[in-house]
């Protein structure tokens, strides 16, 4: 079977808010509006195999620009800007398969299922007009099923993707006793988790 869902939405904010890393907190950024539309498909061309896609598209923009002020002459969103950390589009598919693989061992049958998934984020918008690197990212999955027990094994970026989970584009300085405060953005990244996996045995009582 296939079961297909697509919905859109609209939003408006009078007063948005994005998170400063130069100041550590939230700051006003102004009147935004979001235009977006989601797809949701589930399908099952046979019994021992299902798969899913999900996407979510979204239009974030900024409808006015922020005041500048002595501490900021030159504010790091403008009107037009999509607003930051928001992406455009993510993605995530998902593969599973499941079959008996011995019809009566001992007391019980045992199951097999493996599992693939891909997430996808497109560039995030980030200040001064900047933007982040798309992540792409596989995930897969093994278990083993028997009457109660459970032995599952996960893998996680199974490619080791280098990748930044956060983005950030501001302004910063590590020698405070200058005097001189720069104005130029500079990129800070925070490392996305590299491959790992986990080895799981469980029991239902």
């Amino acid at each position: 079977y296939l079961h297909l869902s697509v919905g859109g939405y609209y939003t408006h904010l009078s007063d948005d808010v994005a998170f400063d890393a130069g100041e550590g907190r939230l700051e006003r950024i102004g009147a935004t509006q979001r235009l977006g539309a989601v797809l949701n498909a589930v399908t099952r061309p046979m019994d021992w195999l299902v798969a899913s896609l999900s996407m979510t598209f979204v239009d974030a923009s900024l409808l006015e620009s922020p005041p500048s002020s002595a501490e900021e002459p030159q504010p790091p969103f403008t009107a037009g800007q999509s607003v930051p950390f928001v992406p455009p589009l993510v993605i995530r598919a998902d593969f599973g398969a499941h079959r008996t693989l011995v019809d009566q061992l001992g007391d019980w049958p045992l199951d097999g299922r493996v599992g693939l998934g891909w997430s996808f984020l497109s560039p995030r918008p980030l200040p001064y007009g900047e933007a982040a690197s798309a992540v792409s990212l596989v995930d897969s999955s093994a278990a083993l099923s028997w009457g109660p027990l459970a032995l599952t094994f996960e893998l996680f970026n199974a490619f080791n993707a280098q990748y930044a989970a956060v983005e950030y584009a501001f302004p910063s300085d590590w020698n405070a006793d200058d005097g001189v405060r720069p104005r130029t953005p500079a990129r800070h990244r925070s490392a996305g988790s590299p491959r790992s996996w986990m080895l799981s045995l469980g029991v239902t009582l």
